[in-house]
């Protein structure tokens, strides 16, 4: 009896899918269950596989706060519908004014060694829809999310998000493709307060 339930609310949301890609529902017709055309567009097939690179970032006036490397893989999922970018980042390095200042803010070196030495993870999914738009979905270990929109300028993908939960701001993210094998993004970030920060990643397939 459970599996059924189970398939019968499987079917259930399939309709309901399938039925809210029309603004108008023929009665008498069965909603067709067939998905969307998978992607296949050059951006999202050129994303797909294992990228490395390094990543630096400014806040402010602060230059190069921190640096950090960084692994990221793309891959097409839920039957070729979206792009999923999964990436892992490790500090390498923190400037002696931010040091600094964290030790002005009464943390002790061993707080400021475990910041060092910290792993930061994040998710971003991927789709286009159907007025060929970008728009993508964040999540990342800082408990921060967003939704993004945005397109592709030749050579270039241009994101705008919108930060919640425990972010906040927006942010504009340009990637450039420099070849098949090299792409590089440079993220600005306007927060609630006015300040800002800009970080760029450069990253090479392996």
């Amino acid at each position: 009896m459970k599996k059924l339930n189970l398939i019968a609310f499987v079917l259930i949301l399939s309709v309901s899918c399938a039925s809210n890609q029309k603004n108008q529902i023929d009665k008498g017709n069965i909603p067709s269950l067939e998905p969307p055309k998978q992607l296949n567009d050059q951006w999202s097939k050129w994303f797909v596989g294992s990228w490395q690179g390094t990543a630096v970032s400014d806040f402010g006036r602060h230059k190069q706060w921190a640096k950090g490397n960084c692994q990221i893989k793309y891959e097409l999922d839920l039957n070729g519908q979206f792009l999923i970018r999964r990436g892992q980042s490790q500090v390498t390095s923190l400037s002696d004014e931010y040091t600094s200042q964290l030790k002005g803010q009464g943390l002790s070196d061993s707080d400021i060694e475990k910041m060092r030495s910290s792993t930061f993870e994040s998710m971003e999914v991927y789709t286009i829809d159907k007025n060929g738009e970008i728009v993508g979905y964040l999540f990342d270990s800082l408990r921060c999310a967003a939704k993004g929109t945005g397109r592709r300028e030749g050579n270039k993908e241009i994101i705008n998000w919108q930060w919640t939960i425990q972010g906040a701001g927006s942010s504009t993210r340009i990637t450039e493709k420099i070849s098949d094998n090299k792409f590089i993004s440079t993220e600005r970030y306007l927060l609630p307060d006015g300040s800002t920060m800009e970080d760029k990643i450069e990253m090479s397939r392996q």
